[in-house]
């Protein structure tokens, strides 16, 4: 006669932790997947051309940042500078400036911004700008702050 074994798992058992694994794991990567697509959904500025030109000891630095994110800004968005300093001297002191205001073309999606600053800014200078990007959707108004950082050549 043969013997009955004890202590073993049952088949149900082993079915329910393999369908429990499965959809543990596809929460996880659900979670990922999501948390990726709305991290690359937004706009991206890259500074394509910063200059800072002078006269005296009153200078101004003008520069381009285009957005080569994902995600577009749609019509009627716009483009503030906040606030801006650079240095006066690769890796000297920093002075802030006066924003003289961005223009900002949805369909390029490229800024021009410019400041003037009352005192010398050398070539190579480093500069920090705290630039507000607002556009209005469907979901009400947004709002995106970001700070670039750029250095800036003297022509």
């Amino acid at each position: 006669m043969a013997e009955k074994r004890f202590g073993g798992i049952p088949p149900i058992v082993t079915v329910l932790i393999t369908i429990s694994a499965i959809v543990a794991a596809s929460l996880v990567a659900w979670f990922m997947w999501s948390s990726t697509r709305a991290a690359t959904l937004q706009p991206v500025f890259e500074v394509t051309s910063a200059y800072v030109s002078c006269t005296g000891t009153t200078c101004a630095v003008s520069f381009v940042m285009r957005n080569v994110g994902a995600a577009q800004i749609p019509s009627g968005g716009t483009v503030t500078l906040d606030e801006i300093a650079c240095e006066q001297t690769p890796g000297g002191s920093s002075v802030t400036g006066t924003s003289a205001g961005c223009t900002f073309s949805t369909t390029t999606q490229v800024a021009s911004c410019r400041a003037t600053f009352g005192a010398s800014i050398s070539d190579g200078s480093t500069c920090y700008a705290r630039v507000r990007v607002s556009h209005t959707g469907s979901g009400g108004t947004t709002t995106s702050a970001l700070t670039l950082t750029f250095k800036v050549a003297r022509p």
